[in-house]
């Protein structure tokens, strides 16, 4: 996100003689970069990029704190001052303090609550140099009281929320997760109805803040206010982050609070605060202080090996240097001949994680455009666009087989993982999912076009879709395996069509392949109509019937068929190149035979005894229709084939022809016990 900040701001606590362009261009090179530089009066208004990671900088301190880093590095004179009142005495300024009782149902919920009542508040205006900083940086003063608490927000980098004591019922707060239907009117006069598990505060009637977002409109500092709770806190980063998701409301204080605030950091705003309302506002501190931090942040510790260091960057820097940078830094530092062991300081405790993070910091206040560049040795590495390509080409021709391309989310829900039978533990699950309809990468796609079709049952009931994307499956110790797949799904369509999908694909494609019984029982579709998509020995996908009671579950009421096709593993089988057949000089003569059989028996054991028995006349057969009912018997179908006889000698007589008919019905009536309809 970015930031506007005036320079004069920034050399309260940075004293340095460097110009505002020579700032901006070492910060850009070596920190936070310095997007523009905009001229105001004497002054000049900074506008800096802060990456996600480094929410320490997103305030005048941490921005003067890099900069005095890099300004020293660079052998430039530089001096940085922390603010005034940072260690101020917080014990109360009155005889009888006033009492404030607060209650945190669950820790996780605020790692640090703090907070102190003042009192003797004098509500005006905000002295000229805070007015004029907030206007600037692009927040509307509104007086002296709430103005400090956006004043520490950008100058520290932590938010801060003011109470009227006075309008606190039974001076008492209590900290807990909101209950669906609760609802607050916030301080833009906006009613708000709460999620659960939304962070709150209540007194001994209502909510009064919506923690980490924004504040109550019945507990708001107004002109008559004379007694203030101060409070600056932490909370939870992945509550605050789901609920300005679901109420689509963002401020800039959930902003900080879901990047993560620096725990040591609370107690001296608090106190640089408090100075802050004594020098504008009058203010005595008229309670204890409150303090509730049961768990305190534990710092990290990380060792370098200078030889580790000197690898990745290249140079052989010494180790004071080294050491003297993450100083710089507010790292502690300790050093031997061979290695540095650092701590870094608080605010940095959420993004340093290892010692290659610690190089990042050494490598970029030494500054990158002083490490040697090395041309990379060897051919150039060429973009392979084929497989993009093959993609792309696949796409359309499915589209001129009538099917209609969807486009669905990878990330899917519980409910649509659980159609995959696949357990939650056997699954690619997000640490922090955005909602509950996004918490599993899908291990198929076929859910996902179940659900489309039934999203649209009622607009057309023949729906044919295709989706070519990613598939995710879990390794052990290592990233998801991710095959790319082409799923399709035909509403109101018979095993036939599929198949013929599938036949066309592959005809397309260049690639042969066979269908065989399914090896193992499959989760989305039925067990006898459905077959594997082979190659050789190797899976490639499956085809068949969508299960009756997941097709329920969609309300789906026709029959649908499913494909599901690896083609990771079908672009790595070689093309099958097209062989040269003279065209036949001759007529065939066709023929057809219908006979029941078992309903259990695979129309491919079928065809190939028919070929096998009808060789060499018989060079095609075709399956032309299957039924059932009850004229035929239980457990009974009827298989109708049409018979292609030819030869390259002449047109085969019609006696040559009904002698290998007769040959094959006795075979299939032998061979699966076949009734010949007639």
């Amino acid at each position: 996100m970015n930031i506007k900040i005036p320079l004069s701001w920034i050399r309260e606590y940075l004293k340095t003689d460097a110009a505002a362009k020579t700032l901006a261009n070492l910060l850009s090179a070596s920190g936070p970069s310095v997007e523009k530089i905009e001229k105001r009066g004497e002054d000049f208004l900074l506008e800096i990029e802060i990456t996600t990671n480094r929410q320490d900088a997103l305030s005048v301190l941490g921005i003067a704190r890099e900069a005095h880093a890099i300004l020293t590095s660079n052998n430039l004179k530089s001096a940085f001052y922390l603010p005034k009142g940072f260690s101020l005495n917080l014990d109360p300024d009155i005889a009888n303090p006033l009492t404030l009782d607060v209650t945190i149902k669950n820790q996780n919920l605020c790692p640090r609550f703090t907070a102190i009542v003042i009192s003797n508040v004098k509500i005006r205006q905000s002295p000229a140099y805070i007015r004029n900083r907030l206007e600037a940086c692009g927040i509307r003063a509104i007086n002296n009281i709430v103005d400090i608490s956006n004043y520490i927000m950008l100058e520290l980098g932590q938010p801060m929320h003011t109470f009227d004591y006075d309008k606190i019922k039974g001076a008492k707060m209590t900290l807990r997760k909101s209950h669906l239907g609760e609802s607050i009117k916030t301080l833009d006069e906006t009613v708000h109805k709460l999620p659960e598990n939304s962070i709150v505060i209540e007194d001994n009637e209502r909510l009064i803040d919506l923690c980490g977002i924004m504040g109550g409109a019945n507990s708001r500092v107004t002109n008559r206010t004379k007694r203030v709770v101060l409070f600056v806190q932490a909370y939870n980063q992945q509550l605050i982050r789901k609920t300005t998701q679901s109420l689509a409301f963002r401020t800039e204080a959930s902003t900080r609070f879901e990047k993560g605030i620096d725990l040591e950091g609370i107690l001296p705003a608090l106190s640089r605060a408090v100075y802050l309302a004594k020098q504008t506002a009058g203010a005595k501190i008229a309670s204890e202080l409150i303090d509730i931090y049961p768990q305190k942040q534990k710092a990290k510790t990380f060792k370098l090996d200078l030889s580790k260091l000197n690898s990745y960057l290249g140079i052989n820097l010494e180790s004071a240097k080294a050491a003297q940078i993450l100083k710089l830094l507010g790292f502690s530092v300790k050093e031997s001949h061979d290695q540095l062991t650092a701590q870094p300081p608080s605010w940095r405790n959420q993004d340093i994680e290892s010692d290659v993070d610690l190089i990042e910091e050494i490598a970029r206040i030494y500054g990158y455009h002083k490490l040697p560049s090395k041309l990379p040795t060897g051919e150039t590495p060429q973009t392979n666009e084929s497989d993009l390509k093959e993609v792309i080409s696949l796409k359309n021709a499915l589209k001129y087989l009538g099917l209609t391309e969807a486009i669905t989310y990878s990330i899917i829900s519980k409910n649509l993982l659980k159609v995959s039978n696949r357990s939650e533990k056997n699954s690619v699950e997000l640490t922090n999912p955005l909602s509950q309809e996004w918490q599993f990468m899908r291990p198929t796609i076929i859910p996902s076009l179940l659900k489309v079709i039934s999203e649209n049952r009622h607009l057309k009931s023949d729906i044919r879709l295709f989706e070519v994307a990613k598939t995710y499956l879990p390794q052990k110790n290592n990233l998801p395996k991710q095959d790319l797949m082409l799923a399709t799904c035909l509403a109101s369509a018979n095993f036939y069509q599929a198949k013929g999908v599938v036949e066309n694909i592959c005809d397309y494609l260049q690639r042969k392949v066979e269908f065989a019984k399914l090896s193992k029982n499959h989760p989305i579709l039925e067990q006898d109509q459905s077959a594997e998509i082979k190659s050789t020995d190797e899976i490639l996908g499956t085809i068949g019937a969508v299960k009756e009671e997941i097709l329920d579950q969609f309300e789906i009421n026709t029959k649908t068929y499913a494909i599901e096709i690896n083609l990771t593993k079908i672009y790595q089988i070689p093309v099958s190149l097209a062989q040269y057949h003279p065209i036949p000089k001759y007529p065939p003569v066709i023929e057809d035979i219908s006979a029941v059989v078992a309903t259990v028996l695979p129309l491919e054991e079928i065809v190939d005894e028919v070929k096998k028995s009808g060789a060499p006349l018989v060079k095609k057969v075709d399956v032309v229709d299957v039924f059932e009912n009850e004229k035929l018997g239980e457990n009974k179908k009827s298989v109708s084939l049409r018979l292609t006889f030819q030869k390259t000698s002449g047109t085969p007589t019609s006696d040559e022809a009904n002698q290998v008919k007769e040959k094959i019905i006795s075979h299939l009536e032998k061979t699966f016990r076949a009734k010949i309809r007639k």
